[in-house]
């Protein structure tokens, strides 16, 4: 056993294939390597039907910075993966927006903008920009949502309308996390899955590597 290549039932080398496969490049039906594959994949980039590493590819993959499979966990994922990094804010992409006096004075016809929602003292919604409220109407159909989203910042699409501008959609911005206490207690059990995922990783997969190098080059 050990050499720079190395093939049998239980090979260890800088090349091991086998059976049972420790390397820096490994290929067996249980591989542990910086780049492994196998039935079992253990290491740093892996690809198996169980993958377990930095970056995994598998059926049941598990991947500390990322990872592609049916199910799994990882730091962040494709397919039926439990993230282990916490995101402070919904994966939700916002589309650009301009000021109302940019949108104005631009040729564009419409555009995204953000507005506070407030209520006048007759009980109908207003949007404003600080404390000047947009010269736009806003579409029946909007009235009754912006009512009841009254005090809050949303993004309005204002189109151009003759002479005038007309508001016609609404979008939510995503609230901030970190004020949600149930938040908090989704990272704790994040971050506690995580550090369990790097203690398996420093046991199943770095101290195997480094013993199997040490027996090729020692």
């Amino acid at each position: 056993m050990g050499g720079i290549i190395d093939v049998g039932p239980e090979a260890t080398g800088f090349i091991a294939i086998g059976q049972f496969a420790t390397g820096f490049f490994a290929l067996g039906q249980v591989a542990t390597g910086v780049i492994a594959i196998g039935q079992v994949a253990r290491g740093f980039f892996v690809v198996g039907q169980a993958a377990f590493g930095i970056v995994s590819l598998g059926m049941l993959s598990g991947g500390l910075v990322g990872t592609i499979g049916m199910l799994g966990v990882g730091g962040r994922g494709v397919g039926g993966i439990l993230p282990l990094v916490p995101r402070l804010r919904e994966a939700r992409e916002l589309p650009p927006t301009q000021s109302f006096d940019e949108l104005a004075r631009g040729g564009t016809a419409e555009g995204w903008v953000a507005a506070s929602v407030q209520l006048s003292q007759d009980g109908s919604a207003r949007l404003y920009t600080g404390s000047v409220p947009l010269p736009v109407r806003v579409d029946a159909r909007l009235r009754r949502a912006l009512t009841s989203h009254a005090g809050q910042t949303l993004l309005v699409s204002v189109r151009r309308l003759g002479n005038g501008f007309v508001a016609e959609r609404l979008m939510l911005l995503p609230k901030e996390r970190v004020k949600d206490p149930r938040w908090w207690l989704i990272w704790a059990a994040q971050l506690g899955l995580l550090f369990v995922a790097s203690l398996a990783f420093w046991l199943l997969v770095v101290r195997p590597i480094v013993a199997a190098m040490h027996q090729v080059f020692a």
